[in-house]
């Protein structure tokens, strides 16, 4: 009888924790995650198979890293999608938290792959992206020679569901995932008229925002930093000059960004600038206005090395209402930073 086939990063787990393959089997409660590209059939029909594979080679390494830095395992590669699992060996309380930190910075590493991409021809790519928790059954089928590992549970069917009908670089999450990250999150709840045909008779909810929580810098930090990795832009007020922004963090004393070096104009510390997003719903579709008080070099580089800044801005106008949102967020951190580093 041959080994059973178990995907690497759980491989790499149990030799780690030296935990025997058998402890896999029963019932686990896990956070699954699916995530999909989407336009992705477009390419299939431009490009030659050996350019489809290196773009998929690409985006799958980006994803795969960002799962294994929030200890999760990828579980399986699916056409132009992936299914990532927390919860395997062991379970752990920060297993949500973990899997909704991954969804984020997976928005963040589609930003930074976008402009090498259409460089090379490439049309911008999006995701889907869905997660729920719940109770499923692991084990191991299959004949003796082809014995697998295999996760059965209504948490996975949700997961791939709510992928389905995630578009924008959007994620989606269900109400056993919702209910563990409230109170430092920020979600939309998604109107059921929207899903009539997925998950008719279940609660949808659009995570936009999670807590950062961050044992090294917290206590350092006047203001709580939300992660969002949400697309919009930054217009420079002196030029009245307009490029595409990654949001990465918002927190009532400033945003967070990322930009790339490709268009026409540089922005430098000091200056007034406006930030816009159409897709933010924390910030109410609302213009914020404030002045770069830093800007870092990215480190690293892609197939071309377009440089990547980030950069703090202090918002001048941030609302009350926004303040409010960032504030009821702030009021769970201590405890739930505690719940989560047990």
């Amino acid at each position: 009888m041959s080994k059973p086939h178990l995907p690497p990063d759980l491989t790499e787990k149990l030799e780690s924790q030296n935990i025997d393959q058998e402890k896999l089997v029963g019932q686990k409660k896990l956070t699954v995650m699916f995530v999909d590209l989407r336009g992705f059939s477009i390419i299939l029909e431009k490009m030659n198979a050996k350019s489809v594979l290196k773009i998929l080679d690409i985006y799958f390494r980006m994803i795969a890293s960002i799962v294994k830095e929030y200890n999760g395992i990828v579980d399986k590669y699916i056409g132009d999608g992936l299914m990532a699992v927390w919860g395997l060996p062991e379970e752990s309380t920060a297993d949500v938290y973990k899997a909704i930190c991954t969804a984020i910075e997976i928005r963040t590493g589609m930003f930074r792959l976008l402009p090498e991409l259409v460089k090379i021809g490439v049309v911008p790519l999006e995701t889907g992206t869905g997660i729920a928790t719940g109770l499923a059954v692991a084990g191991f089928v299959g004949p003796p020679l082809r014995r697998d590992f295999t996760l059965i549970g209504q948490c996975i069917n949700r997961a791939d569901r709510l992928q389905s009908i995630a578009s924008n670089n959007r994620v989606f999450i269900d109400e056993n995932t919702k209910v563990e990250i409230l109170p430092y999150s920020y979600l939309i709840k998604i109107p059921k008229t929207s899903h009539t045909t997925v998950l008719p008779d279940e609660e949808i909810y659009e995570m936009e925002g999670i807590y950062e929580f961050d044992m090294e810098h917290d206590s350092k930090r006047k203001h709580p930093r939300v992660k969002v990795a949400k697309v919009g832009g930054i217009t420079q007020l002196s030029s009245k000059k307009r490029k595409a922004a990654l949001i990465k963090s918002i927190s009532e004393g400033g945003l967070g960004i990322e930009i790339h070096d490709l268009e026409d104009f540089t922005l430098g510390v000091g200056e007034e600038v406006v930030i816009d997003s159409k897709t933010f719903g924390l910030m109410s579709n609302q213009e914020a206005r404030g002045l770069i008080v830093r800007k870092t070099e990215l480190s690293g580089g892609g197939i071309f090395r377009i440089k990547t800044w980030d950069i703090g801005i202090k918002v001048l106008n941030l609302s009350e209402v926004i303040k409010g949102k960032l504030h009821k967020m702030s009021l769970q951190k201590n405890s739930a930073g505690e719940y989560l580093n047990r």
